[in-house]
């Protein structure tokens, strides 16, 4: 079986070296009628015209198209680039598949001909060209990619490891010299193992399936979670809803907390893609519904990073941190349509953790002067809340501790501490201090639950000496 594809311009010109394959072709089918050329050159031909009227879908189109043009000797000629054109790529596609040879009348780039004629690429979703000597990485791995002049060993290693980036060694790419118009298929890994290199040299790159690559862009994330959340995807992700999924956004984001605390920086990226997860997740939720799509969320995010940094994409003047902050408040505050400073603490998320959410609330207090001039007098405040919780009744105990600890984050805060922070460092020194005293009353069969209060805290001494000798 042999297939000999050409190509036309949409305004029907055909090149020379197209009508004189046709001259000795056995059969040349056109993909539609447009033009003069072989009726002038006085050749006959048949047109796919009418399968476009009486196809039902592009996969019957594909098929009846195939059938028509897989006699041997065939002429296809098709409409614009050959190595986007979705009917040669099939037509092609199905002669390899039966052992039979396709051949090309270059159209563009010869790499990109050799490779689309030896089935290592199609250039269905795209093609992107590169030379060798500035090409730095692939971003997009559902197009074609073609880079040509890799003229000498070094610069293929160089190209190698900027694909190596983005592709498995594995990933079967086409190395071609364009002269010939001849290559052949090998692994990524063997890019730069050829016996010479020229500025004739070029690879084309073909684009892979999803579950094929070896590294991920935001946009395949975006179409991991089509695919789970799609008619034919994950039972689970199917029925998830905004509600449902709160409490992972939370998880993750506290996961993340974790990782840096421990600079843990493999774990750092791993609890990042969760959030980031998440907030993909959320978004093809909402578009599914008709209500937003992950587009508007960077859009958002984008806008509000422009807008709030007029001292880098604007004419304000910012020259310190503080100033700033000042400056994305004030504009905050106007897009937010808040009037007055206690709508800004209005506006602090109620679902905050209660201590998080106190600090930020005095910080905001503070931005318009309400806030104790040092830490020495918010001291005082706390010991008058201190006594007031001694001093008060059942009825009125609740608000005096809530006071008191709204007291102790000021002071926290003051001196320059975060309250959120810290008080998780406690509660970590705690349970470290615990489990020692835990196997110290074990070692010495103490019972704990009864042994009373010194006795623990002659434990808890020996503990917290115990963890500051390690």
């Amino acid at each position: 079986m042999h297939l000999t594809i050409g190509s036309m311009s949409p305004n029907g010109l055909i090149r020379e070296d197209v009508i004189e394959a046709a001259k000795n072709a056995g059969c040349v089918i056109l993909q539609t009628k447009i033009g003069q050329a072989l009726d002038d050159a006085g050749i006959a031909y048949e047109t796919l015209d009418s399968l476009y009227e009486t196809a039902s879908d592009f996969d019957e189109l594909y098929s009846l198209a195939c059938e028509k043009l897989l006699n041997d000797g065939t002429l296809f000629i098709v409409l614009g680039d050959i190595c986007r054109n979705a009917i040669a790529a099939a037509a092609a596609k199905r002669v390899r598949e039966a052992g039979g040879h396709v051949v090309v009348i270059p159209d563009g780039s010869p790499a990109l001909c050799a490779a689309f004629a030896a089935g290592a690429a199609d250039g269905l979703g795209g093609v992107m060209f590169f030379s060798a000597s500035s090409f730095t990485r692939v971003y997009d791995t559902d197009v074609t990619v073609v880079i040509d002049e890799i003229d000498t060993r070094l610069l293929a290693s160089e190209v190698k490891l900027k694909l190596a980036h983005t592709y498995s060694d594995n990933h079967q790419v086409f190395i071609t010299d364009t002269r010939r118009l001849e290559g052949k298929i090998i692994p990524l890994c063997l890019l730069d193992a050829e016996p010479s290199y020229g500025y004739y040299t070029s690879v084309a790159v073909p684009s892979c399936r999803l579950e094929q690559k070896g590294r991920y862009t935001f946009a395949d994330l975006v179409s991991v979670m089509e695919r789970l959340r799609s008619r034919n995807g994950c039972p689970w992700d199917k029925e998830q809803t905004h509600e449902s999924l709160k409490r992972y956004l939370v998880e993750e984001s506290y996961e993340v907390l974790d990782a840096i605390d421990a600079n843990d920086m493999d774990a750092l990226y791993d609890e990042l893609g969760d959030v980031l997860l998440q907030v993909v997740f959320h978004s093809r939720i909402a578009q599914q519904q008709g209500e937003f799509d992950i587009f508007d969320v960077t859009t958002a995010i984008c806008s509000k990073m422009i807008s709030r940094h007029t001292h880098i994409f604007g004419q304000a003047a910012a020259g310190s941190p503080d100033e700033v902050v000042a400056n994305w408040e004030k504009i905050k505050k106007g897009e937010k349509g808040q009037r007055t400073q206690a709508d800004v603490l209005r506006g602090v998320p109620k679902s905050m953790p209660a201590l998080m959410r106190s600090g930020k609330v005095q910080h905001k207090a503070a931005h318009v002067g309400f806030d104790f001039s040092d830490a020495g007098q918010a001291f005082e405040k706390l010991q008058e809340e201190i006594g007031e919780v001694r001093g008060s009744g059942k009825e009125t105990l609740a608000d005096e501790c809530g006071d008191l600890l709204f007291s102790a984050v000021n002071v926290v805060r003051l001196l320059g501490v975060e309250p959120e922070t810290a008080l998780q460092k406690a509660t970590d020194k705690f349970i470290a201090r615990f489990a020692v005293v835990e196997q110290l009353a074990e070692e010495e069969n103490v019972d704990m639950k009864s042994c009373g209060i010194e006795k623990l805290d002659e434990l808890w001494e020996k503990a917290k000496c115990q963890i500051e000798k390690h």
